[in-house]
């Protein structure tokens, strides 16, 4: 992974769930983490560049983009890694214990659909790939409805989407760690995965 290109801006992890053509065009569907609230409260900060002498704005709903390790800024593991990138299972997993910390924070996978010509390499259900920001924003924006297919093709993704072999091993182990628990949770039931079906 260019470690250069991520310290000049920000990168969101997302991980390649399944290809599919859509309107025309080989695409790839990438699955990240969000979190969301409908509650009120008063740590939130918000950054409206437009509005930013403004008073008296209540954010009532928030939805946020997961983009880095929960680590503790003091703690001697926050030195270790750069970019706050997902090291190991553990860092996967701290995202969901934001559910049972006290926040009113959910924690959920969303998708969204990608070009397949903006991956290096035959795309691999499970491996994770650093999208800029504004490359993932524009994603979004298609998967959403508000921008056509002729839009996202077009754009020049060079140096905006890296492979993240160490991230792919963390949330793979952290993925196997589900299903495990999941096993011992269901000692008697057999447990069987369903791939969601494209088409």
């Amino acid at each position: 992974m260019d470690r250069d290109a991520l310290r000049d801006g920000l990168f969101i992890p997302v991980v390649i769930d399944a290809e599919r053509v859509v309107d025309g065009e080989e695409m790839v569907r990438v699955t990240y983490f969000a979190v969301t609230t409908d509650a009120p409260a008063a740590v939130w900060e918000v950054e409206l560049a437009a509005v930013a002498q403004l008073h008296g704005i209540g954010v009532l709903g928030l939805a946020g983009v997961v983009y880095g390790a929960l680590r503790d800024v003091g703690s001697p593991r926050a030195d270790e890694v750069d970019f706050d990138l997902f090291m190991e299972a553990d860092d996967v997993a701290a995202i969901f214990a934001l559910e049972e910390s006290g926040t009113p924070l959910t924690v959920q996978v969303e998708d969204v659909w990608m070009p397949r010509s903006w991956f290096d390499a035959e795309p691999v259900r499970g491996d994770v790939y650093r999208v800029a920001l504004d490359v993932f924003q524009t994603a979004y924006r298609y998967t959403a409805g508000t921008i056509g297919p002729d839009l996202l093709i077009e754009i020049d993704v060079r140096g905006q989407v890296l492979h993240s072999p160490a991230e792919t091993e963390a949330v793979n182990e952290w993925s196997q760690d589900q299903i495990e628990a999941t096993k011992r949770a269901f000692p008697d039931k057999e447990v069987k995965l369903r791939w969601r079906e494209d088409g």
